[in-house]
């Protein structure tokens, strides 16, 4: 499996009607029938070139994509553990960042466990579900939500973390290898155009509510993943850069290897982070 592969990605579409007259959303709750949990539309693009991220010879710098190998890892049942997490894998990918990235410092703030369900992704979408892969083509963050996100972080001192440069990146991997089941695809920013390719999105949740970016078709985008990836790998891939904006976000989202898949449902863990360099 180190060729590229073709596959099937989904993208939003903004010719909905609706979206004439109010802003995007995904409500992520029950809703009456009346009420549409969304007023657009994600569709199927089948056809597309997913390459091989370790051949390809991109960079963090350039294209918002890198692969870094972890020293080290706690195996996949201490995953079930937050305390395993926090006291032993935290800290083990802050350093990977803070070396791999060249980093001033690294603030991590926010992880997510994804495990898929077998029927996935036929299942009925509850209140209830597990974090399961995500299958359209996103950004995570908006340039209001990370203003929203600095100021919920770094409260009296968000003014000062918000004048120098740093980025939001993600930190992937699966909790085992080889990794054969809904692998991560990765677009390189370089072939993205903010201006036209992004669809702001209010993503709606009990609790909660985020501004996330839903990406639109583009034929030039060129899209990447790791084959085979191990449980050491760690892909790092970037949000948001204070000096390029969205110049330097790269979306991503989960594909169906087809009848390249193989092993079981798979897992994996995903790390957000501020990544700061120093001043502007």
């Amino acid at each position: 499996m180190n060729q590229s592969v073709t596959s099937t990605l989904r993208y939003a579409r903004a010719d909905n009607e609706a979206l004439l007259n109010e802003k995007a959303y995904i409500l992520n709750y029950s809703t009456p029938p009346e009420i549409a949990r969304s007023n657009f539309v994600i569709d199927f693009f089948p056809g597309i070139k997913i390459n091989n991220l370790r051949t390809a010879g991109l960079s963090f710098v350039e294209n918002g994509l890198s692969i870094a190998t972890l020293p080290d890892c706690i195996s996949k049942e201490e995953f079930d553990d937050e305390e395993m997490i926090e006291k032993h894998y935290l800290p083990s990918v802050h350093d990977c960042l803070r070396q791999t990235l060249g980093a001033q410092n690294v603030f991590i703030f926010d992880y997510m466990i994804r495990k898929r369900e077998p029927s996935f992704p036929y299942q009925p979408k509850t209140d209830d579900n597990a974090p399961q892969p995500a299958l359209s083509a996103h950004i995570d963050y908006t340039e209001d939500e990370i203003k929203g996100r600095l100021h919920q972080y770094f409260k009296e001192k968000a003014e000062n973390y918000g004048k120098q440069w740093f980025q939001i990146v993600n930190a992937w991997k699966p909790l085992e290898g080889p990794l054969r089941d809904y692998p991560m695809a990765y677009c390189d920013a370089k072939t993205m155009d903010p201006q036209n390719d992004l669809l702001a999105v209010d993503e709606v949740f009990p609790t909660v509510a985020n501004e996330v970016y839903q990406v639109l078709y583009n034929p030039s985008h060129e899209w990447y993943y790791i084959p085979d990836q191990s449980a050491l790998e760690l892909a790092i891939f970037a949000g948001y850069d204070s000096r390029r904006g969205q110049n330097l976000s790269v979306p991503h989202c989960s594909f169906d290897l087809g009848d390249k898949s193989s092993t079981g449902p798979r897992q994996s863990i995903e790390v957000r982070a501020f990544v700061f360099y120093g001043e502007n």
